[in-house]
Order: structure tokens, then sequence, then C-alpha cells
């Protein structure tokens, strides 16, 4: 089984890779209100393959964006459409700048709303933005938890964030060199709340870097982590699945009433 909490089939189909694996766990992650039906017809119908609906900090940027209020119409409709698993992803990106940062925490905090009105986990992008992300952190009821994606952060941030319940996923940039720091804090997750990643088609782990990433390339990042951590590798990945059907709280899909 491969295991994969965070992948965009959309954006791996434009790097040339229509193929997921037969035994692939893992969640579709939305990026744009409004994305889920080109999604939902490339995904195959499987019900270990999760979907989230979401709208990311870049949509501001966007010439179609008008409010949060229309981003959230827009995501609802997708719901209602096709089901969802997952809010997200959405949040802080203070390394490209979108919008403003009062735009950024007004759209985050709509879909934080949302997950919580659906009792839906929410997955949350931060990139240079931890004084940002903790802030809503604080100030913010996560009712169904969620997953703080692709985890760059420093130890205050995690720690936030494991105090809300959150669920933290690293990806393959833990395996680049520099990064030792993240490699420190990987080892301080509590095993029931640790997750792995590729980000496809973005963020190949070392010896793929470079190339577009794929869902098992989650195998190198877990050899990495479990290394790390002085764990057997069999053992932590069977306990990434278990945490990843606990933060979605179900094993099975919505996206199974659909299918038909």
């Amino acid at each position: 089984m491969i295991i994969d909490s965070h992948f965009h089939a959309l954006s791996m189909r434009k790097r040339g890779i229509e193929e997921l694996p037969e035994d692939l766990i893992g969640i579709d992650i939305g990026t744009d209100a409004g994305d889920a039906e080109t999604r939902i017809s490339i995904l195959p119908p499987s019900e270990s393959i999760f979907i989230s609906v979401g709208s990311g900090p870049w949509v501001l940027d966007s010439p179609s964006y008008i409010s949060p209020e229309d981003e959230r119409s827009k995501l609802l409709s997708d719901i209602a459409h096709f089901g969802a698993d997952a809010i997200g992803e959405c949040g802080f990106d203070m390394h490209w700048k979108y919008g403003t940062e009062d735009e950024q925490r007004a759209l985050l905090m709509m879909q934080a709303e949302l997950a919580s009105e659906l009792d839906l986990p929410i997955i949350i992008h931060t990139r240079d933005a931890d004084r940002e992300t903790s802030e809503a952190l604080r100030s913010t009821s996560f009712r169904c938890s969620g997953i703080m994606h692709c985890f760059s952060s420093g130890e205050d941030l995690m720690r936030n964030a494991l105090n809300k319940g959150m669920y933290i996923s690293f990806a393959g940039n833990i395996t680049y060199k520099g990064n030792d720091e993240l490699r420190r804090i990987v080892q301080l997750v509590p095993e029931d709340r640790l997750l792995c990643e590729t980000d496809s088609p973005y963020l190949a782990p070392v010896p793929m870097r470079g190339k577009p990433s794929r869902p098992e390339y989650t195998e190198y990042t877990i050899d990495l982590i479990a290394s790390l951590r002085g764990e057997d590798r069999d053992k932590l990945k069977e306990q990434m699945v278990r945490n990843l059907k606990a933060a979605l709280h179900r094993d099975k899909t919505i996206r199974k009433l659909f299918l038909s």
C-alpha cells in the first residue's frame, strides 16, 4: 500500500503523470473552488482515494476572484455535486505574498468556518507564515481538526498545531540538504499525529529530486523519517495509514456516493 496525504492529480496529469498506484490511500487536494468536476473525472473509482475542496491564497491574484463569500458559494456547489472529505488546502503564503495578509486571513477563516459547519477536517498551507498561521490557530476552533500540509515551519507552530488536534504531514523537502531543523522537528511529533505526503507533482524527495513527484515517492520519505525516529519503517507506515483515516474521521470516502 502507498500512503500520500496530499497530492494533486490534475497537476500531475499536466506533467504527464496519468496513472495513480492501484494500492494508493491518500487525498487528492483541491486548490481552486470549482475544480472538483475536472479532478473527479480523472480519478479512478477507489474508496481509498479521498478528495478535498479548497481555495488557496493564490486565488487572490486571479482575475476571477471576487470575495470569500463567492469562493464559499463555489465550494458549496462542488460539495453538493461531488462530495468532499476535507476543506482545503487553504492558508497563508507570505513567500509569494498573494493579495494582502488581511485578504489571506479572511479567505482562510471563511474555510475554517465552513469546515466546522460541515464537520470536515481542514488542510492548511503555510509558507513563511508561522506568525500568521499561529494567530489563526489560536483564534479559531477547529471542530474536526485537520492537517498541517508539507510542514516546513518551526517547533512553536508545530506545537500550536498539535494543541489544536492537528496532524503534521511531512513532504519530500525533509530529505533536502540544509533542512536539519525540519529533520529534528519530525522526531518530536507524536506517532499518532504523523503523516507523510508528496505534494505531487512537486517536491520530489531525494533521490528523485528534480523529477515530477509521484505518490509512490513517499516510500523514500518514510524511509528517512523512520531512520530519524529509530522506528521500524513498516510499522511507522501502518501507523500513518491509521492516522490518515483518523484525520479524515472515516475510513471510506464520501465520493463513493457519486461514483455511479
